[in-house]
């Protein structure tokens, strides 16, 4: 979630009418994105620089590269515990646990286009202390009727790993595994207590991007994902009853859809445009969403364009959360067999509220500094507040959940 989180600023939908630009030689991108929030005795700072750089040798080819990190601190909620567990002891059971990693993710890929079609193919991977991931993606697209409709269809196919704790060959229920103390010895294949789980993600997207009017388009957009491996917290144990903490658990198997319809409206009068966007998902842990979005944008002069976004976004709970797994006559809580302490996976409502500014110089028939066609910066801040319905730290609610983003970016063609 984190990860997402500090991508908020950078990757804003924009639905818009697509006009042919001019051949680039060479483009370069960089952006910087500062993520923090402090709910209840928690907190957590991730700075995240980027690198893009991308070069076209002929008029059919474009081939990118890039780098990504992820430095993260902090700290985050290592045993989650209930209210009826809370309200028999005074003892702070709801401890946290300091965070440091680096995520370093490294990136490329290559695009074969024509007059009315484009396929694209890349390979990524990622590596941080505890994790590993190897990602290829596919990605085609065409225009048809006078370039007014555009379809694409994408797939990506990720080969994760994550370090966890190898359990003791008597802990032979999930109630009696435990939770990973440490990255200390994580991917050195002479660790003692330590092991890798498998994650494999299938992704699919399809979109439709329709023209109707020189001012007016839409889009509509259906993906699914299909996650099959370990996706517990390895270091988070939860309270499942009088002196009995076990590792979280999780089922191994998700899936999960989305459905997302964007509508585009340039206000040529003011120079200025609106666009809404509406999504729903649903996945088999019985989670469901909706979330609505809308931005303003305005043109400033020739160089500046100001943007203004919004969001409210709700979701119900996974089948299998509860604030508290020590109550019920089951011996494993009153959820079966699965429990997690991710407040992510708790019914939640958020909203976010946004500001982006974008700063371009492209003279016309020169170059600015002798070098570069057009050079474009750019600045943003978000802010993401959540209120959760059941979530509390042994029956302390959640307070101060909110989390602060800031980008900025810098991008020039040469």
């Amino acid at each position: 979630m984190r990860v997402q989180l500090t991508r908020i600023a950078v990757l804003v939908a924009i639905v818009s009418v697509a006009f042919p630009a001019a051949a680039q030689v060479a483009e370069f991108d960089t952006a910087h994105t500062v993520f923090y929030e402090a709910p209840t005795r928690t907190h957590m700072f991730v700075y995240s620089p980027s690198v893009d750089v991308q070069a076209s040798p002929w008029s059919w080819l474009d081939v990118r590269g890039g780098w990504e990190a992820d430095v993260v601190s902090g700290a985050s909620v290592k045993v989650k515990a209930g209210p009826s567990y809370g309200a028999t002891h005074t003892a702070d059971v709801v401890t946290t646990a300091s965070v440091r990693d680096l995520r370093n993710l490294g990136r490329g890929e290559f695009t074969v286009k024509g007059d009315t079609t484009a396929l694209t193919a890349g390979y990524a991977y990622g590596a941080e202390h505890d994790y590993r991931s190897h990602s290829i993606h596919a990605n085609a697209r065409t225009d048809v009727l006078q370039h007014n409709t555009q379809l694409q269809l994408s797939y990506a196919h990720d080969f994760d790993t994550v370090c966890d704790r190898m359990q003791s060959s008597s802990a032979v229920d999930p109630t009696q595994w435990a939770a990973l103390e440490s990255s200390t010895g994580c991917f050195t294949s002479s660790a003692p207590g330590r092991t890798t789980r498998p994650i494999a993600i299938d992704t699919y997207e399809a979109s439709w991007l329709q023209s109707w009017t020189p001012v007016f388009a839409t889009q509509l957009t259906y993906s699914a994902q299909l996650v099959d491996g370990f996706q517990s917290d390895p270091y988070r144990s939860v309270v499942l009853g009088e002196g009995l903490l076990a590792q979280e658990h999780e089922p191994n198997e998700r899936a999960r859809e989305a459905l997302t319809v964007r509508v585009a409206w340039y206000l040529r009068a003011i120079k200025g445009a609106l666009r809404l966007a509406l999504r729903g998902y649903h996945d088999t842990w019985a989670i469901d969403s909706a979330s609505a979005e809308l931005e303003a944008e305005k043109s400033v002069g020739e160089a500046l364009r100001i943007l203004m976004r919004g969001r409210i976004y709700r979701q119900t709970g996974a089948v299998f959360w509860s604030d508290d797994y020590t109550g019920g006559s089951a011996p494993l809580g009153p959820r079966g067999q699965y429990w997690s302490g991710d407040r992510e996976l708790s019914p939640l409502t958020s909203w976010l509220l946004g500001l982006r500014a974008v700063w371009t110089l492209a003279p016309v028939n020169k170059r600015l500094l002798g070098i570069l066609e057009s050079l474009k910066v750019v600045g943003s801040a978000h802010v993401l507040a959540s209120s959760y319905d059941e979530y509390t730290l042994a029956g302390i609610p959640i307070s101060n959940a909110r989390a602060y983003v800031g980008t900025l970016s810098l991008g020039a063609a040469f």
